[in-house]
């Protein structure tokens, strides 16, 4: 989606579309490609249709960005007053729909604009815990803070400092603190560290924390992340390339087992078809990331006897071997040229791939962890009063706290649904 004319065609019914005010849209495009502008023209496409410009929120990632693109409403209601050429057909178009609907209601948003509600994700769950305070668990609205390392780690240093509690009811903690402290070889920075790091991502977790103790739920979890990387690279893998791989896998697989090397590759030996994209497969894939990549993650530029491809002292052997050899060599070259280095990063990452289940001693300590989750969450909580500062994902808990639930909405929730009328959001990978 871009302004060139040759581009414009393709997509602008697809653009029109989205202007379409009484549907909702999810608009996916790539980087540089006009999405912005289309929100923007969206946005006062809607300004001609409500009966306050606050009924329309549009969020995006940071303050700048909201400062810009409410810029950009103000600079199209500028030009469209006049005869700008610089200004787009569309955008003129419901700039100047805009413009009468701001007449009709004495808005004045030119002299107003403040009224244009662009903010941040941020900035609007502390609007909503600064109207529900008690539900947000807040009296005085804490100050937020971009970097709440420091209370991150006030935190989890509080929470290491019950190793020592003697009260028979933080006995629990002690020896789960213990526990882990034993795991990361009594490094109290180390652990510091960790427990800091789960406090600063524990809006991934903390929805799931009820179920954290439940062993096949959370192998379940590896399972499904060892069963997307594999669907992953199998979907990316190149179908022209497949049946050439196969064949100089199965080639270095039998190399290798003669010289009595214990590979992977012998699995392909009487394979008829290429590895499927399923957890089950996953050691092929492993011997054959190694077959093709360097320790690195790069693809080879070099392969030798190690990999499969040995050399003679006899001629005939030694020409046969070198055409097996010049062949893998230019399979890399087209893997390579293919790639642009995704192929080989999502091979890469199958080797670090979580095991499918826990040990004994794993799921020990891991259940530690999962123990002290809720003491190290009130730990933070502590801090955040003592200092009168919270980090934004506290804040964004806050405001989901203070608008109840689907089934449970709050008084205020009720209120923000039948004040605004239109959610638009920018960057929404970010937010």
């Amino acid at each position: 989606m871009s302004s060139t004319p040759s581009r414009a065609v393709v997509d602008h019914a697809e653009r029109e579309r989205a202007l379409d005010v009484s549907q909702s849209f999810i608009v996916r495009a790539p980087a540089g490609s006009g999405k912005t502008r289309l929100l923007i023209q969206r946005y006062l496409a809607l300004l001609a249709r409500v009966d306050e410009p606050e009924e329309i929120v549009a969020i995006t990632f940071t303050r700048k960005a909201a400062a810009e693109m409410r810029q950009r409403v103000v600079d199209a209601f500028i030009a469209a007053s006049g005869s700008d050429d610089d200004l787009d057909e569309v955008t003129r178009r419901v700039a100047r729909a805009a413009l009468v609907r701001d007449k009709e209601r004495g808005w004045q948003l030119l002299a107003n604009a403040s009224r244009l509600r662009m903010q941040t994700i941020d900035a609007l769950n502390a609007s909503i815990t600064r109207q529900m305070p008690l539900l947000a668990r807040f009296g005085a609205q804490p100050e937020s803070t971009d970097d709440a390392n420091a209370l991150y780690r006030e935190a989890a240093r509080n929470l290491l400092a019950q190793v020592n509690d003697v009260d028979i009811n933080a006995k629990a903690i002690a020896d789960d603190v213990a526990t882990l402290l034993a795991h990361l070889d009594n490094n109290l920075t180390a652990t510091e560290n960790l427990l800091a790091d789960v406090l600063r991502s524990r809006d991934h977790w903390l929805r799931n924390l009820r179920r954290m103790h439940e062993r096949e739920t959370l192998e379940a979890t590896l399972a499904r992340v060892r069963d997307d990387a594999v669907a992953r690279i199998a979907a990316m893998f190149p179908a022209e390339l497949r049946s050439e791989t196969l064949a100089l896998a199965r080639f270095a697989g039998q190399n290798m087992a003669a010289d009595g090397v214990d590979t992977g590759l012998l699995a392909f030996e009487g394979m008829a078809a290429f590895p499927a994209g399923e957890q089950t497969a996953l050691p092929t894939w492993l011997a054959l990331v190694d077959l093709l990549l360097t320790k690195e993650g790069n693809w080879r530029k070099v392969v030798n006897k190690r990999q499969g491809f040995p050399t003679s002292s006899d001629k005939q052997e030694k020409t046969r071997l070198g055409a097996q050899k010049d062949r893998m060599l230019r399979l890399l070259q087209q893997l390579a040229e293919t790639d642009a280095g995704a192929i080989a990063t999502a091979l890469h990452q199958l080797r670090s791939l979580p095991a499918g289940a826990y040990s004994e001693s794993q799921w020990q300590i891991l259940g530690a962890i999962v123990r002290l989750l809720p003491h190290a969450t009130a730990a933070l909580w502590s801090a955040f009063g003592r200092q009168g500062q919270c980090d934004f994902t506290e804040i964004a808990q806050a405001a989901s706290r203070a608008l109840g639930s689907d089934d449970a909405p709050t008084d205020l929730a009720l209120a923000l649904d039948y004040r605004v009328s239109h959610l638009l959001v920018d960057e929404f990978q970010d937010t």
